[in-house]
Formats: C-alpha cells, structure tokens, sequence
C-alpha cells in the first residue's frame, strides 16, 4: 500500500513539474517581448562629413549604410539623451568630448574672432510607406569665422538638436572636429541621420550650436528660428515607416462548384419561365 501511495505521489509531482515548466516557457516570450518594447529608446544613426568631399553617389551610399549601423548615436557617445539646457550646464564634458581626434593640435586658440552660421539646409529622405513622414534626412550648414588677426581659419565642431512640436531641445549629434575659413562657403558641413527608434510621425525643428575647439562656450547658433529649412520637418523613425503591403486574397472554385452553381442558376431561370407561362 506504501509502494502504492509514493508511486502516485511520484507521478503527481512530475505532472506539476511538467506543469511549472509548460507555463514558464509560455511567459518567457512575452516577457522577452514586454522588455525589448521598454527598452526601445529614441535612437538615432548619423554620418557627418565636409559636403564638398561627398559625391552624389557616395552620398546615396552613406544613406545606406547608415542604415546598416547596428549601434546607434546614442549608445556610441555621438549622441546623449540630454536636453540642451542639461548640455549646457556641464560644458567640460562637452570639451574633454571635444579635443578627441583634434585636427590642428598646433593650433593657437589666443586670438580673437567671431564666428557665425550664415546659412543652413534640410533634405528629407526614404518614405517607403509614403504618408509623407522620412525616416532619413540630411542637415547642411555652412559656418563662417571673422579673424581679427591673420589666422583666418578655425577648427569646430557641432551639437545638433530636434525639437518636436516645440518642446525642448533634444540633442541628437556630435560632429567631429573639421575646419572652417573665412566666410568660404566650401567648408560647409552635412550630417545624414536616420532614426531608428522611438520617434513618432510628427514635425521637428532642428538647431545647430557651433563651438570652437578647446572652449566650452558656444560660439554660434542656428535654428528653426532663423530658417524655415529647419523648421517642421516630417520625420518618423523606421518602426513607423515599413512600405505597405496590399493583400490580394485569391478565391479557388473547382469545377464541380462551378457545375452545381451554373446547374443552381440555370434551374432558376426555368422556374421563372414556367411561372411566367401559368
């Protein structure tokens, strides 16, 4: 009766055992799928360069393969989730992000000019589901310097910002360091940004704060405020862009439903004829 009693115990504890693990594998994929929506964060992929040295076929290639990248701005340190008021109350992180990769490390920072951005572009790329919001757009910028010395040249770099509907400024780029001359409009500056994630069909305003190397003050702005190019672009992240796909459902009929439906109509047709002859 004993060996009776724990072979029965036996099989309902592996009936429970089988039961746990039957309802933890059917939780494990919803919990997999709960995490990665929490996770998904507003990420964007962006590739800055001297727009003069870009071709129109090196420029449709930097398009693709942006979206290629796998680790977005903001997880490579080109990007912060930071606004810019935030940005701007921590300047020396801003240089010490600054000086790495520094062009002219000769350069003499003891003199005295002005800098500005005297003029600033936008292009909008890749609506594949074409409800007129891009996932991909380009933002160009030319920057000028004002020596009063003989040094007519500088060495800069750019934060760029979104605004969406207004709200605060978020930035979404770093550029490396390039140099700019005079008010030479060859040493304008183009950054192609995809977004990957989390930005909803909408209009946002782009701004620009230009800072010269090795000094955490900013040196010029540009923005929505200053050009419409910056001002209410369409833009949604790719989770809201996939091309739509029409649907076509194809109905099969045989031949015998065929027979019976001409059969169906064909007798109808004689019930109608000999009530009309009565």
């Amino acid at each position: 009766m004993l060996l009776v009693n724990n072979a029965t115990q036996t099989e309902r504890t592996t009936s429970l055992k089988k039961l746990l693990l039957l309802v933890t594998f059917s939780i494990l994929p919803l919990t997999d799928v709960t995490a990665n929506e929490l996770n998904v964060g507003p990420y964007t992929v962006s590739q800055g360069a001297l727009k003069n040295s870009i071709s129109e076929q090196q420029r449709k290639k930097m398009i693709e393969t942006t979206k290629l990248i796998e680790l977005p701005d903001q997880l490579s340190g080109k990007a912060t989730t930071k606004s810019r008021v935030d940005i701007l109350k921590s300047p020396i992180k801003t240089i010490e992000k600054s000086n790495v990769g520094h062009i002219a490390k000769t350069i003499s920072h003891d003199y005295y000019a002005d800098f500005s951005i005297y003029s600033a572009m936008s292009f909008l790329h890749d609506d594949y589901d074409e409800d007129g919001y891009y996932q991909t757009f380009s933002i160009t910028f030319d920057a000028d310097i004002y020596s009063y010395t003989d040094v007519q040249w500088g060495e800069v770099y750019a934060l760029l910002y979104l605004s969406k509907n207004g709200g605060p400024w978020a930035h979404y780029f770093t550029t490396d360091n390039f140099i700019i001359e005079g008010n030479s409009d060859v040493d304008a500056y183009e950054v192609i940004s995809t977004f990957m994630s989390g930005y909803a069909s909408d209009h946002y305003d782009v701004l620009i704060d230009l800072y010269q190397v090795g000094y955490s003050e900013i040196v010029a702005s540009y923005s929505a405020d200053d050009t419409n190019a910056l001002y209410a672009l369409p833009i949604e992240s790719a989770e809201y862009d996939e091309p739509y796909i029409e649907v076509i459902e194809v109905v099969e009929v045989s031949g015998g439903s065929i027979y019976w439906l001409i059969w169906g109509v064909f007798s109808m047709v004689i019930l109608r004829n000999k009530n009309k002859i009565i």
